[in-house]
């Protein structure tokens, strides 16, 4: 299992997985519950530069038999940057009208998520046979270490109250609870972490060197 900077031609699985990641959100985002749907409108803004589904933001978790999982991150700062190319596009492809376009679509893109000069963890998704092998806190690792590269030394995250495998692993890599927020009807926990200059977390977990 190694790790790498996705590519468009993974555009198949990054779309399943960030779907897997997203839920209900990619359903919001799609106007859309057909999964089939939902991936293809994920897919064209991955396969796309400059927007927070794209490639350019994701690495890929690949062993022998292809892609195993992936995260997506980037500077918080760049939220309203990557954010544009989605709200200019989106009405084409959503699969819903435009009155829930503006009902449900605008307000979750707005949604604040992380605060400024953080390094923001969107996703985080493993298919299910390869879960409980490592790959979650290699991905995880991999983002903490691209943050740290750009110098940002906080790193935070959204994550479902009731997904007790991903909030035993940012608890053992030192992510605490700093508040609540809602996303899509959804009831998430934002978690922090601060990573310090030689690659742990502030309590002294989570090495990412």
């Amino acid at each position: 299992m190694f790790i790498r900077q996705a590519r468009i031609e993974d555009a198949d699985e990054a779309a399943e997985l960030i779907c897997m990641a997203w839920g209900e959100c990619a359903h919001v985002l799609a106007g859309s519950t057909n999964r089939k749907a939902v991936q293809e409108v994920v897919k064209k803004f991955y396969k796309q530069p400059d927007n927070i589904l794209s490639y350019q933001n994701i690495y890929v978790a690949e062993g022998r038999n292809g892609i195993a999982g992936l995260v997506l991150s980037f500077p918080s700062d760049n939220f309203t940057r990557l954010n544009k190319l989605l709200v200019e596009k989106l009405p084409t492809f959503y699969k819903s009208n435009t009155a829930d376009y503006h009902r449900k679509v605008i307000p979750m893109l707005k949604t604040k998520e992380a605060e400024p000069g953080e390094y923001y963890i969107d996703s985080l998704a493993v298919y299910p046979q390869y879960r409980s092998c490592g790959v979650g806190s290699r991905l995880l690792k991999a983002a903490t270490l691209k943050s740290h590269k750009l110098g940002i030394s906080k790193t935070s995250l959204i994550v479902k109250p009731e997904n007790k495998e991903a909030l035993r692993l940012y608890e053992r890599y030192g992510y605490s609870v700093r508040g609540k927020l809602k996303q899509a009807g959804t009831n998430f926990l934002s978690m922090v972490n601060v990573v310090n200059r030689t690659g742990y977390s502030s309590n002294k977990k989570g090495l990412v060197q």
